[in-house]
């Protein structure tokens, strides 16, 4: 059983302990969750509503915390209503990292920004208001404005009382140097500590700063933070003036994000996590690319008719929607075997949630397959064969079948392998290719026969 799955279990009987007790507070939460908090926030999307509010209120001040900062964006806007309607949102946004309180308010719309802002500072909440002026996908979406920055004449000293009275800053890592407002040097940590307390810091700070404008993509800046090794990058705006930092940890959630976005790209899908989506969430998302499949598969068609014209014609009226079949059912196992494959990999899928994975991408493969299945018909009605209506059933019933049978395949594989302790990825390929390959001109050749035989 993994971490996860026993976090799960201890959690569940902890509540279900104090049920109906005369006390229905589960008291050991705190220590069962201990310093597990972003664990604890990854698998609340396991629970339902009126247990997360159970779980969350039994935890300390700082679990709370890591809890709203880290939990998926569903359970993160239900916790913000909850503390919203308590009166407690203001204290939590005070603690938390000003950029995460930008993700929280920038996901709102743009009547209940301002109410979300009501109880901060107006320091604080001018603070949040600029940085959400920044789109999400730019650098000036990811960094934050809590960072310490100096004039050159600063001493050594006095940069080590800065760093004392002010235990709010994002990173310390690397300390910057302004001179009114623009960036002019930057020095680490290592090199404050082995410095003398008089000496001014424009006798070690190193000039050729490394900078991102606040428009650069995200990925541009993780190619360059990675690259240089950096814990953090300066965002500069147009007149190089130093508006804020990106951290490590942001930009490796931007590696990861980007990553996830460009294997479900190439799948078919614009879901960064869809087991955390629902059903029709992932429909929504994948048919738009299987749209694509199903016009190129009726082009194919035209061209194969075109050839199969005549009474010396080689090849016959069966053969027209085969390629359209294969490879939408192709497409549709794809999208689920990337599903199971990334999420193994990333943990999002482990054993506690992994039948009901697997039941779910059958689901949306029905579903997507049903949805396709009858404008492929439409299609074979448009071809105009001897019997169109015989025609489009075949078509009907074989993406239909076809369809549960390639989402079982694309979930139901990947799993084998993985508890095979074979790597998924493997599956995800031509494995997955020739078995829906095969299975389908099965299945569509049998209905092709019940079409003549009848």
């Amino acid at each position: 059983m993994s971490d996860r799955a026993r976090l799960i279990e201890a959690i569940r009987s902890e509540l279900e302990r104090v049920e109906g007790s005369k006390t229905p507070v589960p008291v050991r939460l705190p220590e069962i969750v201990g310093d597990r908090a972003i664990e604890l926030a990854d698998v609340l999307d396991d629970f339902d509503e009126s247990e997360v509010l159970r779980i969350f209120d039994s935890l300390t001040e700082s679990q709370q915390l890591t809890v709203l900062e880290e939990a998926g964006e569903r359970t993160q806007e239900f916790l913000v209503a909850h503390l919203k309607a308590s009166g407690r949102l203001p204290e939590f946004f005070r603690e938390m990292a000003i950029d995460d309180v930008v993700d929280i308010v920038d996901e709102r719309p743009e009547a209940e920004r301002e109410e979300l802002l009501e109880g901060l500072d107006s320091h604080r909440a001018e603070q949040i208001r600029e940085l959400s002026q920044y789109s999400p996908d730019t650098a000036g979406g990811l960094m934050t404005a809590e960072f310490l920055a100096v004039s050159k004449s600063t001493t050594v000293g006095e940069v080590k009382e800065l760093i004392r009275d002010h235990a709010d800053f994002e990173s310390i890592n690397n300390i910057f140097v302004t001179d009114a407002g623009k960036l002019i040097g930057v020095f680490s940590v290592r090199q404050l500590l082995i410095a003398d307390n008089n000496d001014r810091v424009e006798d070690f700070m190193t000039t050729d700063v490394l900078t991102v404008d606040v428009d650069e993509d995200p990925e541009e800046v993780y190619r360059i933070m990675e690259t240089y090794h950096l814990t953090s990058m300066p965002v500069v705006d147009e007149f190089h003036n130093l508006v804020g930092i990106i951290t490590v940890d942001d930009v490796l959630t931007v590696g990861e994000r980007e990553a996830s976005e460009d294997v479900f790209r190439i799948a078919g899908s614009v879901d960064v996590r869809p087991t955390k989506d629902t059903i029709l969430g992932r429909v929504r998302k994948r048919l738009p690319f299987l749209m694509l499949s199903l016009l190129g598969g009726f082009g194919t068609a035209n061209v194969l008719k075109l050839f199969g014209a005549g009474p010396d014609a080689i090849i016959t009226k069966a053969s027209y929607f085969t390629p359209l079949i294969v490879s939408l059912c192709g497409n549709i196992a794809t999208q689920s075997s990337a599903t199971m494959v990334r999420g193994f990999a990333t943990g999002e899928i482990d054993a506690s949630r992994l039948f009901r994975v697997i039941l779910d991408e059958i689901g949306v493969g029905f579903i997507v397959g049903s949805v396709c299945a009858v404008i492929s018909a439409s299609l074979a009605w448009v071809l105009r064969d001897d019997d169109p209506v015989r025609m489009a059933a075949v078509v009907f019933s074989s993406v239909v079948c076809l369809s549960f049978v390639a989402s079982t395949l694309g979930a139901g594989v990947p799993t084998l392998f993985h508890r095979l302790q074979i790597d998924p990825a493997i599956a995800a390929g031509p494995l997955i290719t020739v078995l829906v390959d095969m299975t389908g001109s099965l299945i569509y050749l049998s209905f092709v026969v019940w079409y003549h035989a009848g």
